[in-house]
């Protein structure tokens, strides 16, 4: 890295710096001092600094230091912020949390046992992957890793499955403790925060309806679809990772959702010690409603429905919910109603009967699609703090 002959640089301008010195205090008739000291000091400081930029080279382009240094700096002194769930919902929040803070804590539900997921699980016995590397991905401070992660193999023995989730069980593999295996890759992928399981254990998710019956598999739950009572984890989760439990305790703000209700933010803190931290900690908790309802998980469902939901299940009333008021394009509007999905009803009083503080506003993205803005989110979260 061409360290030596910078240093010898810096050490011949401290050597010139001192007999400047030298000719100052005991008059040595070296000249005029002050030229060994201008000399001395000038290369002093070209050889430190060539010496410097020399060194980090050899981890990121120079230019690119004082930005990354200011920008870690100033993000590790934002708010502690937790947040909870899974899917697409979870990692828009915490792609436009990680731009105002470092200290951010991705809980994320591992029930998941579709595609590429599901096939992993059943070959490796492990807890759901897809929607933790997508946390993964948002948080990373490399603009190109989210998009290779999320590389999906086309062809061969590795069709359908994502490079990510693959990562994460080499990982995995090579440690044999999933909890290891994510403490690895949080600390590879240079995260501005961290991305945590609900739990190590590979648990199931388990659903009773409304009729009595009960159905296992997230899978099987939106097939069977209607009104559901209540979701379990089978089996009971029994570990936590400490890293989750202190992060909870030491947040000042926890985030519930956006996502699907009972197959993403439900279940990423239904693990026992999960809930315990919960109602310990001194954070505010706050649940974003969805913008739609999800056919045959939550249809006609009301914003209040969302948040007695989430209140039976936590043992605890969040103190504030965000709701999307804003009107919805027409054409938006129709394309969600061939799927069967419709804008979440909402009525302020029953919250106020509750005493619980309701934000509204237009936090719907721009586009073809209703799907909440990072940045609006982020922005109506922060203060809250």
């Amino acid at each position: 890295m061409r360290v030596k002959r910078y240093a010898l640089l810096a050490l011949l301008g401290v050597f010139l710096f001192g007999l400047g010195l030298a000719e100052i205090l005991p008059p040595l008739d070296l000249g005029s001092p002050w030229a060994f000291l201008l000399l001395g000091g000038l290369l002093a400081v070209l050889g430190v600094r060539a010496m410097n930029r020399s060194m980090l080279s050899a981890f990121t382009q120079p230019e690119e230091v004082p930005e990354r240094v200011y920008v870690r700096r100033r993000l590790e002194q934002g708010p502690r912020i937790v947040a909870f769930g899974g899917g697409t919902g979870l990692s828009r929040v915490l792609r436009g949390l990680k731009e105002h803070t470092a200290r951010v804590t991705a809980l994320v539900a591992v029930t998941d046992d579709g595609g590429s997921t599901g096939r992993l699980r059943l070959s490796y016995g492990l807890p759901a992957v897809g929607d933790l590397v997508d946390c993964l991905a948002a948080l990373s401070d490399h603009p190109a890793l989210p998009r290779l992660l999320d590389h999906r193999f086309a062809r061969g023995e590795l069709a359908g499955h994502t490079f990510g989730n693959l990562f994460l069980v080499t990982l995995y593999e090579a440690s044999r403790d999933f909890a290891e295996a994510v403490r690895q890759a949080n600390a590879i992928l240079n995260l501005r925060g961290q991305a945590l399981p609900a739990t190590p254990e590979a648990v199931r998710l388990k659903a009773r309806f409304q009729d009595g019956e009960e159905v296992v598999g997230e899978v099987a739950i939106r097939r069977r679809g209607g009104r559901i009572r209540e979701v379990f984890l089978v089996p009971e989760a029994k570990e936590v990772m400490p890293e989750a439990v202190e992060a909870i305790l030491r947040a000042d703000l926890v985030v519930l959702g956006p996502g699907s209700l009972y197959t993403s933010v439900i279940p990423s803190f239904l693990p026992r010690g999960l809930k315990e931290a919960l109602a310990r900690t001194q954070a505010r908790l706050v649940y974003v409603v969805n913008l739609m309802t999800e056919p045959g998980e939550t249809d006609g469902y009301t914003a209040y429905d969302h948040y007695k939901a989430i209140a039976y299940h936590l043992g605890r009333r969040p103190e504030a919910v965000l709701v999307h008021t804003a009107p919805i394009p027409e054409g938006v509007l129709h394309r969600y109603a061939q799927e069967g999905r419709h804008p979440v009803a909402f009525d302020p009083k029953p919250f106020a009967v509750d005493g619980v503080r309701v934000v509204t506003g237009d936090f719907r993205e721009e586009g073809p699609l209703a799907q909440h803005d990072p940045g609006k989110v982020v922005q109506a979260l922060l203060q809250l703090v």
